[in-house]
């Protein structure tokens, strides 16, 4: 044995004692408390360690803990370190969640001097994207060996940096550029507030094709919520004012943004999405909500009667012709539930066509025609096979599967009362302006194209509607217009195109709903008003007072 080695021994011998009988007044917060988990799972951990050259990392000693701990973490094995730990059961989610978030493409972790007894010094270097490296200094303690129960690193977050607590993540993100709109007009929180989470995500994310960042900043995050912690400063990393200048181009309309914001100032609990249908390019996405940030896509809300639009296409790929009889009763009973319809038609419409029936809006008649879909999933299928909904998208803010609970806004029914009511919007189907906008783009364009926020985004897709389908489906929507349920669009443009809803809500005022396209001049558009009644008093002239603002009237 060295003289270096007999050295270190007799000092970690001299307060091994000291150290033990401190182990119970070790300062811990909640998410440090020992976990009997984490020692039973590290006891043959260390043996099982690679120790280095030094004596003193022999297995078993704190050192070599020490050492294996860091060695398990930059290897990703987080399962192995925690057991390491003195609380594997806190420290192996929070080290995946937390190197999930900061994701470097690699990490060293190399271990350093003794501070003080069986508290150790180790340097963190996280490389990214373009070889931007992040090094940091940290420290570690090893509660030292018991009788039963070996040395273990205990646990705390500010073990991965000094300066992170319990309920934060670590990101490495470009410093924040400036969102510009489709035509280089810059887009900022201030003029557009509903934008205000938006443009904040849109000017950190990478574009797709777009060349390694030169700079990076890493910030300490809420971990529910992403927002950075108050009393931090984000850590530059690289090119001290990367980023500052860059301009990130987005599909977003300055002008169609601002309409569709006074448009729903009238509103209060609405939302609008304008869609370019024939790239899918987002033009407006605007909210006016105390209760629901970002309705325009994150309400999840029976569409009502937009949503015969999806079931109409259906009927008219069974074979059915707008021509056809759509008979329209008072009232309609399925099983146990009897469906009726709106106000204008409590005493139904006398020989109705399909044509009739989605121009007046016709519930029952919807009701009546179930049987000629090809089962109880006929109308998710539809949904997704050729509107591409039921699946995620990436709007350019991550993928999501945009205003439902679950994975589909339109499931699959589980019988025919409920089946009878999702032929007309309600049962278990949830839209939002921004799925049910896709819906009019689809009919305006035949074909789905995803709705994204930035240009070159990779889209989901669908079939396109046939041809004969879809001339069918634009024929039915201006009649709603020129003919139909949606007065307050008449006189417009000779290519207008909508469909209203009135969404049914228990113990409530129905949902206002309208969705509305126009061909020649490339443009869609969905409007709820929550709690606003008939489709046509208030979705419809928000949505006249946006084209309106546009130009178009």
């Amino acid at each position: 044995m060295s003289r270096n080695t007999r050295t270190i021994s007799a000092a970690i011998a001299a307060v091994i004692a000291v150290a033990i009988a401190s182990v119970a007044l070790w300062p811990r917060s909640d998410e440090d408390k020992a976990s009997p988990t984490g020692a039973a799972g590290a006891a043959g951990a260390p043996g099982a360690a690679t120790p280095g050259s030094d004596p003193t990392t022999a297995p078993g000693t704190p050192e070599a803990v020490a050492k294996a701990f860091l060695d398990a973490w930059a290897s990703g094995d987080y399962t192995k370190a925690a057991a390491l730990t003195d609380n594997a059961e806190a420290a192996e989610p929070r080290l995946r969640s937390v190197m999930k978030s900061l994701n470097p493409k690699t990490l060293e972790l190399t271990l350093g001097s003794q501070d003080s007894v069986n508290h150790y010094n180790f340097t963190a270097v996280d490389t990214f994207d373009g070889g931007l490296q992040w090094k940091y200094g940290s420290l570690l303690a090893v509660v030292p060996a018991t009788a039963t129960a070996p040395p273990l690193v205990h646990w705390s977050s500010a073990v991965i940096h000094p300066q992170l607590g319990a309920q934060a993540k670590l990101t490495a993100t470009p410093p924040p550029a400036t969102v510009v709109d489709d035509k280089g007009v810059p887009l900022s929180a201030s003029a557009h507030p509903s934008l205000s989470t938006v443009l904040s995500r849109l000017a950190t994310v990478k574009q797709p094709g777009a060349a390694p960042p030169t700079g990076l900043q890493i910030t300490f995050v809420d971990a529910n919520t992403g927002a950075p912690i108050a009393g931090t400063s984000p850590i530059p990393v690289g090119a001290p004012a990367g980023g500052t200048n860059l301009q990130i181009p987005s599909t977003l309309d300055d002008k169609v943004q601002s309409a569709a914001e006074r448009a729903l100032a009238a509103y209060p609990e609405s939302g609008m999405v304008v869609i370019k249908p024939s790239t899918g390019g987002v033009l407006a996405m605007a909210s006016n909500s105390k209760s629901t940030a970002g309705l325009a896509y994150h309400a999840n809300r029976a569409p009502g009667s937009t949503f015969k639009t999806i079931t109409t296409s259906a009927l008219l790929q069974a074979g059915l012709k707008p021509s056809d009889p759509a008979p329209c009763p008072p009232t309609s009973t399925v099983g146990s539930q009897t469906y009726h319809n709106d106000e204008g038609l409590k005493n139904g419409y006398p020989n109705a066509t399909l044509a009739d029936a989605f121009e007046q809006s016709c519930n029952t008649s919807y009701v009546g025609l179930r049987d000629r879909l090809s089962g109880l999933s006929a109308l998710a299928d539809e949904a997704k096979t050729h509107f591409g909904l039921n699946q995620p998208w990436d709007m350019g803010l991550g993928s999501a599967t945009y205003c439902t609970a679950g994975d589909r806004q339109v499931p699959a029914s589980d019988g025919q009362e409920r089946f009878a009511a999702e032929t007309f919007g309600q049962g278990d189907i949830t839209m939002c302006p921004l799925t049910m906008a896709s819906v009019a783009a689809t009919v305006a364009s035949g074909t789905f194209k995803q709705p994204i926020l930035l240009p070159g985004l990779k889209q989901a897709t669908a079939t396109p509607l046939p041809a004969g389908v879809d001339a069918d489906l634009k024929t039915l929507m201006r009649g709603v217009v020129t003919d139909g349920t949606a007065s307050s669009l008449r006189g417009i443009s000779t290519t207008l195109g909508a469909k209203t809803g009135t969404a049914e809500r228990q113990d409530e005022n129905p949902d206002s709903w309208m969705i509305a396209m126009d061909p020649a001049r490339d443009i869609a558009v969905a409007c709820v008003v929550l709690n606003g009644g008939f489709g046509n008093d208030k979705a419809g002239p928000a949505i006249k007072a946006m084209l309106a603002g546009i130009g178009v009237k």
